[in-house]
């Protein structure tokens, strides 16, 4: 229940104090998402199993996520060697199990991170969302 509540502070805390981007677009239901996930901690995107052990340790909620390969980007070093996870709920389908009690780290996707959009981050490929800017430059110059 406190994970409920921190997580939840957490999400408030974003809409209400997020950068001036916005995620434009709508979901086409392929399940990509669930399945490419990665998560990062206080020392950068998770690179090893033992990571993501301690990750779990301090927050249950990573129990629901298996490794399900790994970020291969010699481009970018920021996201090179990163795990991706993929969710336990997801079907054969490619549908949530369970949409109804999805957590918020799913309601939220795609999340607007500036330090993930200046790294070059994007959706995945064929994604029906992308993030944007709020207003163009010269919007906020009048």
């Amino acid at each position: 229940m406190i994970n409920f509540i921190q997580d939840l502070i957490q999400y408030i805390k974003n809409k209400l104090f997020s950068s001036k981007y916005v995620v434009k677009g709508k979901c086409k239901q392929c399940g990509k998402c669930c399945s490419a996930i990665l998560f990062s901690d206080e020392n950068g995107y998770i690179k090893t199993e033992e990571d993501f052990l301690n990750l779990q340790k301090r927050n249950r909620r990573y129990l629901h996520f298996t490794i399900n390969g790994k970020v291969e980007d010699k481009n970018n070093s920021f996201y090179d060697g990163a795990l991706m996870f993929k969710c336990k709920s997801l079907g054969e389908d490619n549908r949530c199990k369970r949409y109804i009690l999805r957590s918020l780290y799913c309601r939220d996707y795609p999340s607007i991170n500036p330090t993930f959009i200046h790294n070059g981050g994007e959706t995945l490929d064929d994604c029906g969302f992308w993030f944007d800017v709020d207003k163009k430059f010269k919007e906020y110059l009048k």
